[in-house]
């Protein structure tokens, strides 16, 4: 271990096993009920991440935002959403999704969001694999919520 660390560079050490970005409000919400909670990338090939242009990121995140909030923005529930897309250089993205908590009557909401997700496939890394993960945590929309009587 001590030669593997010794061999990199000293930028490389300070590399992790993912790189966070974080967004201020509003840019990162893609609606009132909806929290971005993580919006991460990493890459086998490269540890500091340096295969990915950082416009290609929030290019994606551009496209993602607008389907989550119009898959989840009037959700009557909560549960977590999280997605990854796989990108390479010179094939279209790849995407996975996993969902946590999520009732059965979110299944259409969740249906499309995967299919306008996964329609996203247009991005790519510089170089080698590039993994990007979007967490969400969906809330019951304040227009979905009965008002209260009293």
């Amino acid at each position: 271990m001590a030669a593997a660390q010794a061999a990199a560079s000293p930028e490389e050490m300070f590399c992790g096993e993912a790189m966070a970005l974080f967004l201020p409000e509003p840019e990162g919400t893609p609606a009132p009920n909806i929290e971005l909670t993580n919006f991460q990338y990493m890459s086998p090939d490269d540890r500091c991440g340096r295969n990915i242009q950082h416009d290609e990121l929030m290019k994606l995140h551009a496209r993602i935002k607008p389907v989550a909030a119009t898959a989840f923005g009037d959700s009557q529930a909560s549960f977590g959403v999280m997605v990854r897309y796989t990108l390479t250089p010179d094939k279209p993205a790849t995407f996975d999704m996993q969902v946590r908590d999520a009732p059965d009557s979110e299944t259409p909401r969740l249906t499309r969001f995967y299919n306008d997700s996964a329609a996203l496939h247009d991005f790519h890394s510089s170089s080698g694999t590039v993994y990007v993960v979007f967490h969400y945590t969906v809330s019951p929309s304040a227009a979905a919520t009965p008002p209260h009587e009293g």
